[in-house]
């Protein structure tokens, strides 16, 4: 194997499986500060700072803002981490600097005595999360051999779903110290970004390819890989299945509390079995889907049925008339989530169209996972008119992502370079 600086970075050795439970962790460690926030505690801090009217606005708000920092610093990170020329490598450097910034805005989410200094905190978190996703993604296609990513792959795709339900879990004993709700989470961060530092094969950058270092290419390189078919088509199902995800993750607590008309101690300890159900069905099928499809070497037909178990969860969800329905419709969305993000990281790994800008082509993909953050709680407002005239038909918003589920189904048909 050619060594070097200038060495194509192939994942062609062998990995431990120490290092993977490194990866993982680490992978485990950035969902659950970043999503416990989006969950619940920017929502319930909202509701102790905002007026009850005002409540959905303003989560709406927030969330909306940091997605879009999410929507520019992922792919700016991540094609940055492609260029980056430091002898401690292109993937580390990123994710130090990704943990230094996001201590910063969870401190100022913790402390925020105000809506607008909250906000404030969920952009600079946004962007210290997203720099450390645009270096740690791409380690599965530039370390883990082929032959292991679908697998590698299965066990990241239930991280969130993990760190979802840790996080709710955690926030049960914090809620007495609003700094500590924020902080405590990030332990975890802290522990597994730097052990996956200490023993991550990274490199520096190229040197003799201009692109690579021509920071001026930036902003043509981030729209280069949308000239690719099979890149775009995956983008697209992804989006859409996000946007399902997006509905469910920001409003359940105001269904639980507006719909089903608990009481918001109730609703708590309902997002907490929720989230238990969701992280039980979602690890359950994630390593099962992903050793399957690396058996099978396919991974279109997974995608897409994932995407259609989704649907099927969020429609039983928009029906639910009580809390036990609620939580059969969360435990089936959960089972397609499992699959669908075990199979679909490994689908976009064997699609990237150029080994040497997977970071930032990565970084481009997760626009797919931060715009629907934005554009969700956009809509929400909309939707939540339908059939109510006081605009609380959050029934109306699990139906639209029981339609957004479905199109990301359809959405995988066209690729043609993974079965």
């Amino acid at each position: 194997m050619t060594t070097g600086p200038d060495a194509p970075m192939e994942p062609v050795r062998p990995v431990s499986g120490g290092f993977i439970a490194v990866y993982v962790l680490a992978q485990f460690g950035i969902w659950v500060a970043l999503l416990t926030p989006v969950v619940l505690t920017i929502a319930l801090r909202v509701g102790e700072i905002a007026t009850e009217a005002e409540k959905g606005q303003w989560l709406g708000i927030i969330l909306a803002t940091g997605a879009f920092v999410a929507l520019i610093s992922a792919p700016v990170c991540g094609a940055l981490s492609d260029r980056t020329l430091s002898r401690f490598g292109r993937r580390r450097p990123w994710l130090l600097g990704g943990l230094a910034v996001s201590a910063v805005g969870l401190t100022i989410l913790g402390t925020a005595p105000n809506l607008l200094l909250l906000g404030l905190g969920w952009v600079i978190c946004q962007a210290g999360f997203n720099a450390m996703q645009a270096a740690c993604l791409p380690i599965l296609p530039d370390v883990v051999p082929f032959r292991l990513q679908g697998r590698v792959a299965g066990m990241l795709g239930m991280t969130s779903t993990a760190a979802t339900f840790a996080g709710s879990w955690i926030t049960q004993f914090t809620q007495t110290s609003t700094l500590l709700m924020f902080l405590a989470p990030f332990g975890i961060t802290v522990i597994g970004v730097i052990a996956l530092v200490l023993i991550l094969p990274d490199r520096a950058a190229p040197t003799d390819d201009g692109a690579l270092t021509n920071l001026a290419a930036i902003p043509r390189a981030l729209i280069k890989p949308f000239l690719d078919r099979d890149f775009s088509w995956a983008f697209v199902s992804r989006f859409l299945i996000m946007m399902a995800w997006s509905f469910l993750l920001t409003y359940q607590l105001f269904f639980l509390t507006d719909q089903l008309s608990l009481e918001r101690s109730d609703a708590t300890q309902v997002m907490v079995r929720s989230m238990a159900i969701i992280a039980v069905a979602t690890i359950s099928i994630s390593i099962v889907g992903g050793f399957v499809a690396d058996w099978s070497g396919r991974r279109k037909p997974f995608v897409a049925l994932a995407a259609i178990i989704e649907a099927t969860g969020f429609l039983l969800v928009a029906l639910a008339p009580s809390v036990p329905q609620f939580l059969v419709g969360v435990a089936v969305a959960g089972l397609g989530k499992g699959l669908y993000f075990a199979v679909d990281l490994a689908l976009l790994a064997a699609i990237l169209p150029n080994k040497e800008e997977r970071a930032k082509d990565m970084g481009v993909f997760q626009i797919a996972n931060s715009l629907p953050q934005s554009l969700a709680p956009a809509l929400a407002p909309i939707i939540l008119v339908l059939g109510s005239a006081d605009g609380e038909n959050y029934a109306a918003v699990f139906i639209a992502g029981t339609v957004f589920a479905l199109l990301g189904a359809v959405a995988i048909a066209p690729i043609r370079r993974s079965r």
